[in-house]
């Protein structure tokens, strides 16, 4: 007679269970998680708005003398660091001399008058705007028009054009008429 060993039955136990739990749950978070990724809406604050023109009114202080020259209307600016398109001077920009400041031990910074014999010929202060295509949220920042870049009130940028590097500060934001 042959001896026959009795099978041992299969049974589903609770490591098996819990095992076959966690393979579901992580499917249905990836799962999930693609569909809420796919019904979100894009950035809110600027999907409702047209491209307009807008003039971005900038100040750079202490720049060469020769700078205002090269900031003509016809000239594209880039920003330096993406190299996506800014904008265009709008008009000739505003110069004067540059002031002198001075940093105290404490930080603070000291408007320095202008003397009489100063020779500061060398350094202006440059006042202009820009004209770009962008949109406006409602908490006035402007997203460049086929760019990323967003541009805000007080923020410093750098631009550059073929033969100049620019950095400035913007002090205003409007829609042109």
């Amino acid at each position: 007679m042959e001896n026959k060993k009795p099978e041992a039955k299969k049974r589903f136990g609770v490591l098996d269970f819990f095992i076959i739990l966690v393979l579901i749950l992580c499917v249905a978070g990836i799962a999930m998680r693609f569909i809420f990724k796919l019904n979100q809406p894009q950035d809110e604050s600027f999907v409702a708005v047209d491209t307009e023109e807008y003039y971005v009114s900038y100040i750079s202080r202490n720049v060469r003398n020769s700078v205002p020259e090269y900031l003509t209307e016809d000239t594209e600016f880039r920003f330096a660091a993406s190299n996506e398109v800014f904008g265009y001077p709008f008009r000739t920009p505003t110069v004067q001399p540059a002031e002198k400041r001075y940093v105290g031990s404490d930080g603070t910074q000291y408007k320095v008058p202008n003397l009489p014999n100063d020779d500061r010929t060398d350094r202006n202060d440059v006042f202009g705007m820009f004209k770009v295509k962008g949109k406006m949220n409602s908490d006035g920042v402007l997203q460049i028009d086929g760019s990323s870049t967003i541009i805000s009130l007080n923020k410093e940028y750098v631009v550059r054009s073929d033969i100049l590097v620019f950095k400035f500060t913007v002090v205003s934001i409007t829609k042109a008429p």
